[in-house]
């Protein structure tokens, strides 16, 4: 029997990536090991069954897995299911795929994971990432066919979450890429299909268009809990993550991100920030509970409370069961610096040529240093002295152990960015899906986090390129917080700027949270030597 439908909506509107995006295809390439997805035409697309995921994800959010598993729940009913006797009913909602139109410029970024005994990268731990950049936009179109207009409800609150840009897309969704934003200005039809009136005017495609602003007046929406957090911060030594590719004139470059406008600005990805507040956490969590790492690089990060916190990957265990990997509930944003540069001079600026006698055939002849002062003065938009006070080519060299003099070979330069100003770092907890799979970490997990900011303000944590050579150590200005929603923590709702040693936060919620992380201490203590014991 077909099904019964009285209204179809239809939305037309257009997505704009807040952040970088990826969503993987099958297979890879000669230049990645992680491919973004191509469709039919040869073109990057993101698949209708990406934004469906994501979306059902989001709307399911604040529900337990229980109510999730009633038959008549919104979302069951809304997005389709099926029950383990097999009865259920396909998706209500239709969503297309979103080709990215143009000709995109496609980034690539590396990710490495850093062994916790040697410091240095992990054997097999090191991989790269095609991604889309921040500022493509690209299609979005959903039908939704119900029987009543009282179903809709759900999609109205998923089409003010976009508008907010709560909702991220693709992979890598907690280390900086993912985010979308709704664009202003969108279409939604309405096809009443239970009169010869309404299915008249749809054939004819008239008077379809509904006001979005009346529709959303009569819903109540309310994010997630969450805590965002905001760093203001300067950098007190070169700060740069180092890009994949060398340069020409200049052995090193600091990487480099599009963003919009055509602009390209320096940046530190999230993963980069994360992989570094991850790294001192798991520190103070090995200290506190005298735990040891493992050899392998898997084996080092796993470790309770920091898997919840920041994600664990999927690993084989000996008897060839595979523990599944588990998303984290810490996402950092990609840090851009607020210079902008232009995409074709900066080009220049990588392929500046070493030699000067490439320029013989110039009336005036230059040396590298020059020529290379004239390349950045025009990418960054500014007159040469101003262009060396922003970036220097610094000269690094190895010394011999015998002849104390260079040793060979071993002579490098590197680009240091000394006076860029960057943007805050942008710092978000989905306290919702701790609460929902981990509500006993909830306040152990946030006071870890604390003692890692706290840390990080008072310049113990670089970041970035060449933390061991007297790069990255940075200043923190001031932190801000903005919790909602967050159960038996009611101090930390709402807007609270944070002091470097965490003097100005509320002392009952400090109490608090001090007890919490002493009794984890206590209990995870007692659970490794029970394990040890075991062993």
């Amino acid at each position: 029997m077909a099904r019964q439908i009285h209204t179809r909506w239809k939305i037309t509107g257009r997505l704009k990536a807040e952040t970088p995006i990826h969503v993987g295809g099958m297979g890879g390439d000669a230049d990645t090991d992680l491919a973004l997805a191509v469709n039919g035409k040869g073109n990057y697309y993101i698949p209708g069954t990406s934004l469906a995921g994501a979306f059902r994800g989001w709307l399911s959010k604040p529900f337990s897995k229980k109510e999730l598993e009633a038959i008549d729940h919104p979302v069951n009913q809304l997005w389709g299911f099926q029950d383990r006797q097999g009865n259920g009913h396909a998706s209500f909602v239709i969503i297309d795929d979103a080709e990215i139109g143009g000709d995109p410029q496609i980034e690539i970024r590396e990710g490495v994971g850093i062994d916790r005994d040697t410091g240095a990268a992990a054997d097999k731990a090191k991989y790269s990432r095609a991604i889309l950049p921040k500022g493509v936009t690209f299609p979005l179109k959903i039908t939704l066919d119900c029987k009543k207009d009282s179903e809709a409800t759900e999609l109205w609150k998923l089409l003010l979450a976009l508008e907010n840009g709560d909702i991220r897309i693709g992979a890598a969704k907690t280390r900086g890429l993912g985010k979308v934003k709704l664009i202003e200005k969108f279409e939604i039809e309405k096809h009443q299909l239970n009169n010869a009136d309404g299915l008249f005017k749809s054939l004819l495609n008239q008077d379809l268009e509904e006001d979005w602003s009346t529709l959303k007046a009569n819903i109540t929406y309310q994010s997630p809990a969450k805590l965002d957090l905001c760093i203001n911060w300067q950098p007190k030594d070169p700060v740069m993550v180092k890009a994949e590719g060398d340069g020409i004139a200049v052995d090193i470059l600091p990487l480099v991100s599009r963003v919009a406008n055509n602009d390209v600005r320096f940046v530190i990805p999230g993963s980069s920030i994360k992989g570094v507040l991850r790294a001192h956490a798991e520190r103070i969590v090995r200290t506190v509970c005298e735990k040891d790492t493992g050899d392998k690089f898997l084996k080092q990060v796993q470790l309770s409370l920091i898997d919840e916190l920041f994600g664990a990957a999927s690993y084989k265990r000996k008897n060839q069961e595979i523990e599944t990997g588990l998303i984290g509930i810490l996402g950092v944003d990609d840090c851009y610096g607020t210079l902008p540069m232009n995409p074709e001079h900066w080009a220049a600026v990588e392929n500046a040529p070493k030699d000067h006698r490439e320029f013989a055939g110039r009336s005036v002849q230059t040396d590298e240093l020059t020529e290379l002062k004239g390349r950045l003065s025009t990418a960054l938009k500014i007159d040469e002295t101003e262009a060396f006070k922003k970036l220097q080519p610094a000269m690094h060299v190895a010394i011999d152990r015998w002849t104390g003099g260079a040793a060979d070979g071993m002579l490098y330069s590197v680009l240091e960015p000394i006076g860029v100003d960057w943007e805050p770092i942008g710092i978000h907890l989905d306290l919702a899906r701790l609460e929902k799979y981990h509500f006993d970490l909830l306040q152990p997990a946030i006071a870890l986090l604390l003692l890692v900011l706290r840390d990080f303000a008072n310049r113990k944590i670089p970041i970035g390129y060449g933390t061991n050579r007297g790069m990255g150590t940075v200043e923190v200005i001031e932190m801000q917080s903005i919790a909602n929603g967050v159960k038996n923590l009611d101090q930390l709702n709402g807007e609270h700027s944070i002091a470097n040693n965490l003097s100005d936060l509320d002392p009952q919620l400090l109490e608090q949270l001090t007890e919490a992380w002493r009794d984890w201490i206590k209990s995870s203590t007692q659970t490794n030597q029970k394990e040890e014991q075991a062993a």
